[in-house]
Formats: structure tokens, sequence, C-alpha cells
């Protein structure tokens, strides 16, 4: 095949579509469908608005004249073809959402500069701003319209196309095994929820909800620290806050304000019933919550034992971020080196409950590591009642199907890159014979550099043009695959 030729083809046909691609996104993006896990609720499992998330796609997708299919509410899919066999290949983009203010108490940046559920298009046309556009319902839609190109030219290929609708990848990816048992694996998953070319490892992710017994007795009446959504029912899914704190009752302020005295970055307040409240700030080398542990376990105004037992585990516990002090502490590659995170601490129900993960490199030791962590909780005076586990994701850089979608994302994109490894987490980690592929472009533009505008942040975009790329990299992409798979 002339791959150049049909390359110009596409981009004629996506550009001939563009205003009709960008009122497709505008049209999911304004559905706010955060996941919330609802097992037990058949019609809606991952909440109502997701359900909504899930017809909208369906409907759009059978509006372009393709079969749909829903696998009891869990997730969707829209197929092109008809293998006698149910032979496909995947791709699978999520429709759900982190809540729109997410991450704005976590930096500087600021909030949205307007409404994140009606999306805007820039004057200049190149930017579509909305929660969603860049994370990750602007990808589904392009592989919508990859699908539909194939379609539209009659291209024939042996095993259909099965683009998959996700709704819970955000907080857990429960909806992928509820998949995996209704429908026929496909031969390959592509995921474009990742940049170009070709994403090779993600690191593997443990995540724990620990809680105290309840404290009775304490006079430790209110902690915070890490920022989570209230109406978000996940909360290891949070970000570290640029501020924590703690409330003492029976403690005399002149008293708290003399004993905090020699911490960095530490203050204290009296609130209107006399309670003090000591505020700690993060700096460049100590997260908030760590630096309000360890002031709290050290500054004497605690009175409960059963409190300081718990305080001064959590001020051992997150005194390292990098698990040598639990004996896992290990950098096997590709991806950075083990790392622990502990940004969510609150007191509920008179026990104090922390959210925290582990990060490990794709090709460590799991089962030591985790078997190493499940020591540490033994012998803490926390419970565990919550524990998820991604196994994170490697593929070797020289494995063939590697190779095919890194030299198309180069024909067609016109540069040399390598592939790449990450510490985020994609469906790659949870279905078979999966490669996290595009679709962002490398060196996209940051108009708000590194702070606002991109996944999970304030202000998020998605950029047009290179969305009308990918459709050029993804029928390529299907075309190739499917004659890989054919033989």
């Amino acid at each position: 095949m002339d791959w150049k030729k049909l390359c110009a083809d596409v981009a004629e046909w996506a550009e001939a579509h563009r205003d009709e691609f960008v009122k497709d996104i505008s049209d999911v993006c304004r559905i706010r469908s955060t996941s919330h896990n609802q097992l037990d609720c058949t019609n809606a499992p991952f909440g109502q608005a997701c359900r909504d998330m899930l017809d909208k796609a369906l409907e759009m997708s059978s509006a372009y004249g393709f079969e749909t299919r829903n696998y009891d509410n869990f997730c969707g899919s829209a197929v092109y073809g008809d293998n006698p066999d149910n032979d496909s290949i995947g791709i699978v983009a999520h429709m759900d959402i982190v809540p729109e203010n997410m991450c704005n108490l976590a930096n500087d940046a600021g909030g949205w500069t307007h409404d994140p559920f009606d999306p805007i298009l820039s004057e200049d046309g190149k930017y579509l701003f909305a929660r969603g556009t860049c994370d990750n319902k602007s990808c589904g839609i392009m592989a919508l319209y990859a699908m539909r190109y194939l379609k539209e030219h009659n291209i024939k290929l042996k095993n259909n196309v099965m683009l998959v609708y996700g709704l819970n990848e955000e907080i857990g990816m429960r909806d992928m095994p509820e998949f995996l048992k209704r429908e026929k694996h496909s031969k390959i998953y592509l995921v474009p929820d990742a940049k170009y070319p070709v994403c090779i490892s993600e690191s593997g992710n443990s995540r724990y909800g620990l809680e105290s017994a309840k404290l009775e007795d304490s006079n430790l009446k209110d902690i915070w620290s890490g920022v989570s959504n209230d109406d978000w029912c996940d909360a290891t899914v949070s970000v570290p806050s640029k501020e924590a704190y703690a409330v003492l009752s029976g403690v005399d302020p002149m008293v708290a304000q003399w004993a905090t005295k020699f911490y960095d970055h530490t203050k204290v307040e009296t609130l209107e019933n006399g309670d003090v409240k000591i505020i700690v700030e993060k700096d460049e080398k100590i997260t908030a919550s760590a630096r309000l542990c360890h002031v709290l376990a050290k500054c004497g105004l605690i009175k409960d034992p059963k409190t300081m037992e718990v305080l001064n585990w959590l001020d051992w516990y997150t005194s390292d971020t990098t698990g040598a002090h639990m004996g896992i502490a290990c950098d096997d590659g590709p991806n950075a080196p083990l790392s622990i995170r502990f940004n969510y601490i609150r007191l509920i129900d008179k026990k104090i409950v922390l959210y925290t993960s582990i990060l490990w490199p794709s090709l460590a030791d799991k089962e030591k590591i985790l078997a190493k962590a499940e020591e540490t909780w033994a012998a803490s005076p926390m419970e565990v009642r919550q524990r998820r586990r991604l196994d994170g994701y490697y593929i070797d850089p020289k494995d063939p199907r590697v190779e095919k979608l890194a030299r198309i994302a180069k024909d067609v994109l016109g540069r040399e890159d390598i592939p790449y490894l990450t510490e985020g987490g994609t469906y790659a980690q949870v279905l078979p014979n999966a490669i996290p592929y595009g679709a962002t472009v490398p060196d996209r533009v940051r108009l708000f550099g590194m702070v606002k505008g991109g996944a999970h942040q304030a202000d998020e975009y998605c950029d047009i043009p290179n969305l009308l790329i990918n459709m050029q990299i993804y029928v390529r992409a299907l075309i190739e695959l499917d004659e890989m798979y054919s033989k």
C-alpha cells in the first residue's frame, strides 16, 4: 500500500470533518463522568454520570453505523467489520474523568478560568478546553473517527476493529475484568492514553488504606493532609497538599507556640473554642504530611499514649520515601526507583486514616515488595482496610509490534523518537497483549507550562491539529496490525 497517499487522504478527510469532530468531543466532555464504585448497582455500576457517558458514546457510535455492545453497563464497545469468529484488533479509551477541582489545591496554578463542562474552542481553532479533553475522551473520539474513515472508504480488514469505551480507569480499572469476562479477547489492544512513539513500561502501584483503632481519650480532634474530592469515592487517588494541620484540645496556646517554635514552616493558631491548630507547610524536601507527623510526634502536646503510638509510627513511616526503612528499596529498572507516597491523612470517627501507595519499577520482584509491605502493616498500630494493586507493565522494545508501531509514528510524525517509560498507569496493566500508543504527540505545546492545561489539571485542553494527525497514525496502524494478525 502507498502509505504516503493513504495518510494524505486521511489528512484531507480529517480536515473536512474537523467541525464535526470538535462537536463530538465537546458533546462527550459536557458529561461530568467521574467514576464511582457502585458495583452492586446493575444499572450504573460506576454511577449515573458514567452510565450517561456510556449511553452517549454508544449512541454516537451507532449513528455512524457501527455495531454497539453494552457489557452490563461496566463498559461498551463499537465494532467495525464482520469477522465470522469475532476476531478483532482492540482500541481502549476511558471516558471517565477526575473531578474538575482534583488538583487545584495542590499547586499554585489557580483554578479553571471557565466552566470545565462547557467546552470552549480557542479563536485559532487549535485547542479545545474542558475536563476530559486531554484525558481521555478526545482519544476515544479520535479512534472512532479512524474507524469511520475505514468504514466510509470501504477498507475491509480481516479482523474486526473493536473500540472499547471504559468507565473506571481513574479509580481502579474494575471495568476491564468485567469486559474480559463478557467479550472475546482481541488479538492486541492499543491504548491511546500515553504518548508516541510507544510506551514500553509503566510502574507497578500498590495502594493501601490504613486506619488506627478508635482514639477515645485523645486530645487530637482533627488531622488533615492531602487533597482529594469530597464527592469522589476513592481517597487512594489523592495529591499532596501545600499545607497540613492538626487541631488539639486542652493545650495552652502559649505552650503550643513554645513547643513548635523550633520546627520549620510551622505555625499555631488559636480557634474560637480555645483549641489550637498546628499548621505546617511543605518545602522542596519534606511533604506537608511528613512534616505534620513529625511535629505531632515530637512536640509533646499529645497526651494520650495510644495516639502517640500511632503518631510515632507515622513519623517513622513518612520519614522515608525510598522504602529503605521497610527493606524494599530497589532500582531494578527500567522505571524510576521504588518510591512511597503518603498524601492523605484524616481523623474519621476518632480513627487516624492514612492512604498510602508504593510505586515500584516494572521489572522489580513485586511479590517480595508486597510481602515486606504486609509485614510492615502487621507490625504497625494501623490496620489495613483497603488494598489495591496494579502490577505494572513492560514490553520488550524489540518486540515486532513495538517496532512496527514506532515506525508508523516516525513515518507519520516525521521525527525520530524512542520508546519511553512512565510512572503512570493505563489499561495496558489489566488487558492482555495491550500496548499504550499515543495519542499525545511529543513536544506538545504547553500553553501554561507544566502546572495547568494537562491531564488532571485546571484548564485542561486537547490539541485539535495533533488529534487529526492521530487519525493518520491509527488508520495506518489498524491496517498494518490487521496484516500482521492475519498471517
